[in-house]
């Protein structure tokens, strides 16, 4: 029992100090990576501590300490709707990450007519994918597409009309100003690698002038191979000065457990908005569907 005792105390530790490393990111971007294991590792702490129960006065604080760090992420999962201003525009944005060998088109390309948004933005879009562009180009005219990797590129779409000459390819990125009925918005469509070892935070170092150059709102769509309270994600908000919108909500199934996660966001000027989980309709990844508030 002493044995058992000891394990479970220095697997609590252990799990301590992960949690805590991983609000590290913004020192060293392998302090981020850890950040996707944040609430897993917090519950099976506190499974331990409950389990270990004493002494009293080491575990309780411990406890609650790990239950301050999952209180925002389960606040995030279940909080109000947020409604719109008064006078808001409202833009309705599709977000997929399509899965470069995607078997089945034709139901992405019928559930994006279904749901009629003003922009779309996708990823991995392979050669075979292009096929999804071309079949969208009648009710999606504006359309930049941006070649990145082998597993194909990021694009954007709408059905307002692009202003001329603001196209712009980055790594991961494919962005252009639209001219909607109110005024002119960036639409951008981003793809990041994944975290650090990976070249994620490289990537983004290159991403973030793109961003800055580009003045006026803003709304993002992407797969950023990141959980929503990572470093990663925080420096494209910086840069971009756009905000999450919408709940948390998993939309990839990691490898090897399962393990369901939120990687795939929307960004927008001011953050108000709400976001619906779709089907995978062939993908490894759920699609959104946004609803934007932008301010007057």
């Amino acid at each position: 029992m002493r044995i058992l005792r000891g394990i479970g105390t220095a697997l609590a530790g252990a799990g301590v100090v992960a949690v805590v490393l991983g609000y590290g990111g913004a020192l060293h971007p392998a302090l981020d990576a850890w950040t996707v294991f944040r609430v897993p590792l917090a519950l099976m702490v506190i499974l331990l501590l409950l389990l270990l129960r004493r002494p009293l006065w080491g575990v309780l604080p411990l406890v609650a300490l790990m239950a301050a760090v999952v209180a925002p992420r389960f606040w995030a999962l279940w909080r109000p709707e947020v409604e719109p201003s008064v006078g808001a525009h409202e833009v309705v944005l599709y977000q997929k990450n399509l899965l470069f060998r995607l078997a089945t088109p034709d139901l992405v390309v019928a559930d994006i007519r279904a749901r009629r948004p003003d922009v779309v933005t996708v990823q991995e879009v392979s050669r075979p994918n292009q096929a999804v562009l071309t079949a969208l180009r009648e009710e999606f005219p504006a359309q930049n597409f941006c070649d990145y990797r082998e597993v194909g590129g990021p694009a954007v779409l709408s059905h307002w009309p692009m202003v001329p000459g603001s196209a712009i390819c980055g790594p991961g990125l494919a962005a252009m100003q639209v001219q909607a009925p109110w005024g002119m918005i960036w639409a951008i469509s981003i793809h990041l690698r994944w975290p650090w070892p990976f070249p994620q935070p490289g990537q983004i170092g290159l991403i973030e002038p793109l961003l800055h150059e580009m003045s006026g709102a803003k709304v993002i769509g992407g797969d950023f191979n990141n959980v929503a309270w990572s470093e990663g994600v925080a420096r494209i908000a910086r840069a971009s000065d756009t905000q999450r919108i919408g709940r948390e909500a998993a939309t990839f199934s990691l490898p090897h457990g399962g393990l369901g996660v939120g990687i795939d966001h929307i960004l927008a000027t001011g953050g108000e908005g709400r976001i619906t989980v779709l089907g995978r309709l062939g993908s490894d990844h759920h699609g959104l569907l946004g609803r934007i508030f932008l301010a007057p």
